[in-house]
């Protein structure tokens, strides 16, 4: 009978956590929701920096993710248990963050606190910045891993 009523009180405590749900904030500029655990999968929706979307399940570096009407996945890289919160009152609504800086900032940095470690390191950032600049597809990138032979599971190539 003590086993009984220890077992139906463990099942009753853990079915709250099972069917809780929390939520997640985006942590990058721009990032995909894709229709399963894949950078190569469909994208299904996209969101933005701040974004807060209720977490489904998490599988093996991504998490299942609902925003909206729509849900599917996003690489776990690109959120954060932290609520983000943005902030522009009427004094300060011109100097608000530009959109890169918002993003530079969700990671800890600033454009003065990069500028400062690029010269105390002597690093030279132009080519990674040129690497932001360009952009393909989904579509573009699957042909040219079809084209080359390339095969990726969804862990990785093969």
């Amino acid at each position: 009978m003590k086993g009984t009523v220890l077992g139906l009180l463990f099942l009753a405590l853990t079915a709250g956590v099972t069917f809780a749900q929390s939520e997640m904030s985006v942590t990058v500029r721009e990032t995909q929701v894709r229709e399963r655990p894949s950078f190569l999968a469909k994208v299904v929706a996209t969101v933005k920096y701040g974004d807060r979307l209720t977490v489904l399940n998490q599988q093996s570096g991504w998490v299942q993710v609902r925003s909206g009407g729509q849900q599917g996945w996003i690489n776990a890289s690109a959120l954060t248990e932290k609520k983000i919160v943005f902030q522009a009152g009427s004094s300060n609504v011109s100097t608000s963050a530009s959109s890169s800086e918002v993003a530079l900032a969700g990671r800890g940095f600033n454009k003065e606190v990069e500028d400062k470690y690029a010269s105390e390191q002597n690093l030279d950032y132009s080519g990674v910045d040129r690497m932001e600049r360009y952009g393909k597809d989904t579509a573009t990138l699957i042909a040219f891993m079809e084209a080359a032979k390339l095969h990726f599971d969804e862990g990785g190539a093969r």
